[in-house]
């Protein structure tokens, strides 16, 4: 695995340098020879496991979608129509007695619109309600195995109209965000979060389809302690049909992502979150696409956009996994990779099903994709076309060993709900990839309101192959906060999603991807070394 290059200030260095100095001096002296000439040898019981608590984690949730511009229209042609309700779900899962998960604001505040913390138990900890602005969910050391949250805002009517919804994330130095665009009819908002106790210096770069874009003064952002900085991405990226992003912070971990929607003409065209996917990867998977069988040149057929950030070209073999196993889809045996320039690959022509995209290149990659569903006017709607709603899909990372599915998500109230899982070959040969066997059986399981499992499920996935949960099947196990999906060691990696829809209008809708296990406390190894006189 490759090391990452750790940058220490100047006053820290000499500081390090100090105490090394000194540590070194007692290693030297208790390792000098005696008067005998002996050497001192620390006897094998001065070793001990020290054992360390993981740190308090605090996961930062979008705030409620709402539109930028002012809305200068009459009755009749309004931008804001339909009225935007948002909800807060989180969960808190596997949490040992006496923890105290809670719903703050972002500077830790208590959040007056969700009072008190949330109820911990063995199994779940769940709290829902709706929000008014930015959230973190904090969870103390011992607080669980999962912890997931999900904000969804809908609105029915307008230009914003559409499910946009994404997950609370664990807040970071480093996000890459593909997706969204600056075109005409495109609005884009960067949304930077800080949760932390001191500013936080964000550097943004960002590639077109043309190649990388130039930010100029807007390039670095300070973002204060407990707040969150916006940044409208046609004022600085103008004029981009996609866009990828990189951020990246120094003084604090971040939160980050873009609101994005679109209208075509006078008719919405959908509203979604771009969120966090994969970092540069030879090797990535784009869960959750969904083909109704749309014809190739389609406009609003599923896509899938592709970002070599270094400064060499590459090309990509994709591997499109779906319910009757891997399918060819033309142009995607070999895509070339022009460097800084976003790729976009059309996906129409699937035959009518739920897929996975695994991206194997041979230069480091990021990837995302994009779904439109098509909708119904309104019956006093003055334009008589069908709207549309955009779901955009992050990039999960794949291990040489391939992925891992153990990972949770939270399904916001009122919400109908599939989960779609891929099984990923371990190796993936171009010319055989028809040629695949194996599975992988995954444990799910829901978890109800009452923090209780409200169902479970083993599903048997096979390699190469793409599983659908779908919302009927899933509507009649009951009410679900929580979707946990866990695999055994040692078999086939799965990737898998979730997708939700408004359960009166199923035409609005979104992808999440899961959020990973907390990281847990652990054991480290001291050694007391006495000094030799």
């Amino acid at each position: 695995m490759k090391r990452k290059k750790l940058v220490v200030p100047p006053v820290a260095r000499r500081a390090a340098a100090a105490v090394g100095g000194l540590l070194c001096a007692m290693a030297v002296a208790a390792l000098a020879t005696t008067g005998g000439g002996e050497r001192v040898t620390p006897p094998a019981d001065a070793v001990r496991a020290v054992p360390v608590a993981a740190a308090e984690t605090g996961l930062v949730c979008p705030m409620p979608a709402e539109l930028q511009q002012p809305d200068v229209g009459d009755d009749e042609f309004s931008a804001v129509r339909g009225e935007t309700t948002t909800s807060l779900t989180a969960a808190v899962l596997d949490g040992a007695e006496g923890a105290e998960p809670s719903v703050t604001t972002l500077d830790g505040s208590a959040a007056p619109d969700l009072p008190g913390p949330l109820v911990a138990g063995g199994v779940a900890a769940v709290r829902e309600g709706a929000v008014t602005g930015p959230r973190t969910v904090r969870v103390t050391p011992s607080g669980a195995t999962y912890a997931t949250g999900t904000v969804a805002s809908v609105t029915t009517d307008g230009d914003l109209r559409g499910m946009v919804a994404g997950p609370c994330a664990v807040p970071s130095v480093e996000h890459w965000l593909v997706g969204g665009s600056t075109s005409v009819g495109s609005s884009g908002r960067l949304v930077l979060q800080n949760p932390g106790r001191t500013p936080a210096t964000v550097s943004l770069e960002a590639w077109g389809a043309s190649g990388p874009v130039v930010l100029g003064s807007q390039s670095l952002v300070v973002v204060p302690p407990g707040e969150q900085v916006v940044t409208m991405l046609e004022a600085v990226a103008p004029d981009q049909s996609r866009l990828a992003l990189h951020v990246t912070a120094e003084g604090g971990r971040v939160g980050a992502y873009v609101q994005h929607h679109r209208i075509e003409g006078l008719v919405p065209a959908g509203a979604d979150l771009v969120v966090g996917g994969a970092a540069p990867s030879r090797t990535t998977a784009v869960s959750g696409v969904v083909s109704t069988g749309e014809p190739v040149d389609d406009p609003h057929a599923p896509r899938l956009d592709l970002l070599t950030p270094g400064t060499a070209a590459g090309t990509a073999n994709l591997a499109v996994l779906g319910p009757d196993g891997p399918v060819r889809l033309r142009g995607g045996e070999e895509l070339p990779l022009e460097p800084g320039k976003v790729t976009t690959l059309p996906l129409g022509g699937l035959p009518a099903g739920a897929y996975t995209v695994v991206v194997d290149a041979d230069v480091p990659v990021v990837a995302g994709g994009v779904l439109d569903k098509k909708g119904s006017a309104a019956d006093d709607a003055v334009i008589d076309e069908d709207p549309y709603d955009r779901a955009w899909l992050a990039g999960q990372a794949v291990r040489p060993t391939g992925p891992v599915a153990d990972g949770a998500v939270a399904v916001p109230d009122h919400a109908a709900y599939s989960v779609t899982l891929s099984g990923v070959p371990g190796e993936r040969d171009p010319d055989r990839i028809d040629d695949v066997d194996g599975s992988t059986t995954v444990a799910l399981r829901g978890v109800g309101p009452d923090g209780e499992e409200a169902w479970t499920r083993t599903v048997e996935v096979p390699t190469g192959e793409t599983v659908e949960l779908e919302w009927e099947e899933l509507e009649e196990l009951g009410d679900t906060v929580a979707v946990v999906a866990e695999q055994p060691a040692g078999q086939p990696g799965v990737v898998w999603s979730v997708r939700i829809a408004e359960d009166s209008d199923t035409t609005l809708f979104s992808v999440l991807s899961p959020t990973a296990p907390l990281a847990a406390g652990g054991d480290v190894h001291v050694r007391r070394v006495d000094a030799a006189g």
